[in-house]
C-alpha cells in the first residue's frame, strides 16, 4: 500500500483497469473509491474563515443549531432555501431573521410565509461585520443590528466532476447515485461521504466507506479465487482400491 500526496485531474476508465492522471503522474487502479466533498458556499466577507472557525458563521443547523439555543439568527440564502432553514432554525430561537440585499430579493409570498412563523426579514443589509461576540449587520443607511450567529443556507458546489468523466450518474444537483454498496453506477467506481446522494453527515460518510471498503474486499477476494482455480483445476481423486467395473 502506497499513500500518494497528489491532485488528481482527471480520471478515465480503460479496459480492466482506472486510469487517474495527478499531478505527480499517472496511477492504474482497478477500483476507485471517490471521497471529492462539496464546497460550501458562504456570503463574501471579511474574515469569513475566522468567523466560521469561532461558530460565529455556521453552515449546517442540522449539525450545530442545538449550540445556538436562543440565540439570535441570521439566515442568508436564497430565498426559498433561506425561508426553509430559518423555519427549521425556529424550533431553537425566537429570534430569528432572514436578511436580503433589497428588498425585491424576497417575494410576498415568503415574507407572508415568514411572518406567520414569527421570523423578521430585513432589508437593505449591506454589509456583514464579525466582531468578538457576534456579527453586526450594516445597514445601507450606515445603521447596524448586533446578531449571534448567521447561517449560510447558499447550497453548495458538488465535486463530482471525475465521476461525470466516467459516466456514473448524478442527480440534478450533481450528487452522485450510488447503491447499498455504495458503489455508483459504473462497476468498480464508489462514492462516499458528501459527494454521494445522501445525509450529509461525517458519520454516514464513515459508514458508506465501510460498506465501500468490504464490497471491494470481498470482490478482489473472490477475484482471487477464481483466478486461483483457473490456474490449478480441482483434481479428480479416484479411489485407491476402485471395484470392478466400478
Amino acid at each position: 500500500t502506497e499513500i500518494v500526496a497528489a491532485g488528481v485531474k482527471s480520471l478515465a476508465a480503460r479496459p480492466g483497469a482506472f486510469v487517474l492522471a495527478t499531478t505527480t503522474g499517472h496511477v492504474h487502479a482497478s477500483r476507485v473509491v471517490l471521497a471529492t466533498g462539496v464546497v460550501d458556499r458562504a456570503p463574501a466577507m471579511h474574515g469569513l474563515r475566522k468567523a466560521i472557525a469561532a461558530g460565529i458563521v455556521r453552515l449546517c443547523p442540522v449539525c450545530d443549531a442545538y449550540e445556538v439555543q436562543g440565540q439570535r439568527i441570521a439566515v442568508v440564502g436564497p430565498e426559498r432555501s433561506a425561508l426553509k432553514e430559518a423555519l427549521y432554525l425556529r424550533h431553537y430561537s425566537r429570534d430569528i431573521c432572514i436578511i436580503c440585499n433589497y428588498p425585491e430579493d424576497v417575494s410576498g409570498s415568503t415574507r407572508a410565509k415568514a411572518g406567520a412563523a414569527g421570523i423578521a426579514v430585513r432589508d437593505f443589509v449591506d454589509d456583514l461585520v464579525p466582531r468578538n461576540s457576534g456579527l453586526d449587520l450594516v445597514m445601507a443607511d450606515g445603521s447596524t443590528e448586533r446578531i449571534d450567529v448567521l447561517y449560510a443556507a447558499m447550497g453548495c458546489d458538488v465535486r463530482s466532476e471525475l465521476a461525470m468523466e466516467v459516466g456514473a450518474h448524478c442527480d440534478e444537483d450533481g450528487y452522485i447515485l450510488i447503491g447499498p454498496h455504495a458503489q455508483t453506477s459504473i462497476e468498480g467506481v464508489y462514492a462516499v461521504g458528501d459527494v454521494a446522494k445522501a445525509l450529509n453527515q461525517i458519520a454516514v460518510g464513515f459508514g458508506q466507506a465501510a460498506l465501500a471498503s468490504t464490497h471491494i474486499h470481498n470482490a478482489m477476494l473472490a477475484e482471487r479465487a477464481g483466478s486461483r482455480c483457473e490456474k490449478e483445476p480441482e483434481a479428480h481423486h479416484q479411489s485407491p482400491n476402485p471395484r470392478p467395473g466400478g
